[in-house]
């Protein structure tokens, strides 16, 4: 099976005045495919919307002189730029920010340091219409999936959200320990289907529980 591509074409601007946090997360959005530009600070971010309109923009809350409050404030002044879905990158022990992030209608939040794997499904998430912050899913099919444990009791009914030959990514109503060995059962129009795989993140967006788990060996002919 084709490795999936997952920000195809998305436009996405980052914004980070730390340049090793610039490169890191180009590299991954990169890889997922998206088209990315990076802006070391506020003033700079402005003038690169302003070139070129992105799909997505991860805005880092600390930064000098103009810091992620401001750059919100200007994007949302103008009608062009208002609707621009902004990610914003920060602590996850930052509730106040987290709070003020919501009535400001930002997206979601990436928390800092950042597990990549979580950056790249959050964008693709808001891409595809999500709103983690505001309580809105993304607008997309979605399969009813039964997580089990090893020894087949029922752990989670959720959906799932992506499937390819190495791994899947669930959106569940609560957390699976990682490493934990599960048993995947998607439940579709052709009947049951049993997938062996480990987790391997998790993390919490809007209430919900976003999952990665990596297929067994036996799992990899789906």
């Amino acid at each position: 099976m084709i490795q999936p591509r997952p920000l195809a074409s998305s436009r996405i601007l980052v914004v980070d005045d730390e340049p090793c946090i610039l490169e890191v997360l180009e590299a991954a959005l990169a890889d997922a495919v998206a088209v990315v530009k990076t802006a070391p600070d506020g003033a700079s971010a402005i003038a690169a919307v302003e070139t070129d309109t992105p799909d997505l923009i991860l805005l880092d809350l600390r930064m000098p002189r103009m810091d992620g409050w401001e750059v919100l404030k200007h994007l949302a002044a103008s009608p062009r730029t208002a609707r621009i879905p902004v990610a914003l990158q920060t602590s996850a022990e930052d509730y106040t920010s987290l709070d003020h992030a919501r009535r400001e209608g930002v997206a979601a939040f990436i928390s800092k340091p950042f597990r990549l794997p979580e950056v790249v499904e959050t964008c693709r998430r808001i891409l595809t219409g999500a709103r983690p912050l505001q309580g809105r899913a993304a607008q997309e099919p979605s399969v009813p999936v039964q997580v089990r444990d090893a020894a087949g009791n029922l752990l989670m009914i959720g959906l799932l959200l992506d499937l390819s030959a190495r791994g899947a990514q669930l959106d569940l109503s609560g957390p699976i320990p990682l490493s934990q060995s599960v048993t995947l059962t998607l439940m579709g129009e052709g009947g049951e289907r049993s997938l062996p795989a480990v987790v391997r993140w998790v993390t919490a967006l809007g209430g919900r529980y976003q999952m990665g788990l990596a297929l067994r060996p036996s799992a990899h002919g789906v």
